[in-house]
């Protein structure tokens, strides 16, 4: 028996590993934040002399990771309301964030990480315009990209020092979209993430506005980027889908994150295999905006790696990414088993944090713990986390 000092083991009716079978009547072997073992608590028993913790008749899982979302956004909460069509949404975003002091957005953004703590996860991507500045009294963990926009050539330029030192101290990159980000500076940024071995998140085809764009160059969203002085009078457009798009500028690949993926075709979803892209889906805040829903099915059958984010709170209800996995198991293609692997490996994967979203030895133990009842574990599990009865275990 090993009786090392400061042993925890969780004991639960069940634990979900993710990436095994659930273990019933099982515990988790715990030090210094880190799983030393997983097994039937029987086993477990007679391995370690360790202090048990009984989370009863529960299911102790990762924490969840939502890939995802905006923060900074948070202060537009109630402020923005869906409209009739995507620009008209953006145009409302634009309009309302220019009157968000400071304080504000700060109190807006402790509230939104709290939020996301309390309903059970652990990490987020989370995309911003600013430096963060994250609660300490979170449970998550938060992965801040920095978001790059210019479109305009001379804006584009102007922009990028400042830009590349944030990426170059350790900030993660992220490109607005195709439709906000002279083409330059797409390659660049890929460039750039590529020589500093991080994840590159971009949206892409959120809506067909954006189709059309590539395609013609007109549309409401020129007239946005006329409006604030960011058209570029050399833009030719490329005459192809977005996907076809950055494929051609040459940044898809597994270390790339395309966020939506909502208005794409066969040959993109063939681009998208063959460069085996990550997709995150956010698909209550495109059904919160009236736009299409990404070809769930055909996303899922060519093999991708699917993960979930929220979006921000200008675009959803709210950031609990139990409900993205609830939305899914009523309107997709997705069993609830998928689902929690969606939410927690395959986001895990996405944000290149291989240490979380599974339990296993040698991983992090950031854990939560869920009620149970009926005969599918993972289905009870996603219909506790939309009531947002969690605990952390700890």
């Amino acid at each position: 028996m090993s009786g090392f000092e400061g042993l925890l083991a969780f004991r639960a009716k069940f634990i979900y590993p993710v990436i095994r079978p659930p273990i019933e009547d099982g515990a988790i072997v715990v030090k210094d934040g880190q799983i030393l073992s997983i097994d039937k608590f029987s086993e477990i028993k007679r391995q370690f002399s360790a202090k048990v913790i009984d989370y009863g008749e529960k299911a102790i899982m990762p924490a969840l990771v939502n890939a995802h979302t905006h923060l900074e956004l948070s202060a537009l909460e109630r402020l923005v309301k869906p409209q009739e069509n995507f620009t008209s949404w953006l145009w409302q975003v634009v309009k309302e964030r220019m009157g968000i002091n400071e304080k504000e957005q700060f109190l807006a953004e402790k509230k939104a990480a709290l939020e996301i703590s309390s309903s059970g996860t652990g990490l987020v991507g989370d995309i911003r315009n600013t430096l963060p500045n994250y609660p300490s009294n979170a449970n998550s963990s938060f992965l801040p990209f920095l978001e790059f926009l210019g479109f305009k050539r001379e804006m584009a330029e102007e922009r990028w020092p400042l830009w590349k030192v944030g990426i170059e101290l350790g900030i993660q990159p992220a490109l607005h979209a195709p439709y906000t980000v002279h083409p330059e500076y797409i390659r660049k940024a890929k460039h750039l993430a590529k020589a500093h071995n991080k994840k590159l998140s971009i949206h892409i085809a959120e809506s067909r506005d954006e189709v059309d764009f590539l395609m013609t160059a007109k549309g409401a969203l020129k007239e946005i980027l006329m409006f604030h002085g960011a058209w570029d009078d050399d833009f030719k457009p490329p005459k192809k889908s977005p996907v076809a798009y950055l494929e051609g500028l040459g940044i898809l690949d597994n270390d790339t994150i395309c966020v939506h993926a909502v208005e794409i075709n066969n040959e993109d979803i063939e681009i998208l295999k063959k460069r085996q892209v990550n997709i995150c889906l956010c698909p209550r805040s495109n059904h919160y905006l009236g736009l299409n829903q990404a070809p769930w099915k055909y996303l899922k059958e060519a093999g991708l790696l699917l993960s979930l984010g929220t979006d921000s709170p200008a675009s959803n209800k709210d950031l609990n990414l139990f409900k993205e996995m609830a939305y899914l198991l009523e309107n997709g293609p997705f069993s609830s088993t998928e689902l929690i692997e969606m939410a927690t490996l395959n986001g895990a994967m996405a944000l290149g944090k291989r240490n979380l979203g599974i339990l296993a030895p040698g991983d992090l133990a950031k854990m939560i713990a869920l009620p149970t009842c009926g005969r599918n574990i993972a289905t009870s599990i996603i219909e506790s986390g939309c009531e947002k009865k969690i605990d952390w275990v700890k």
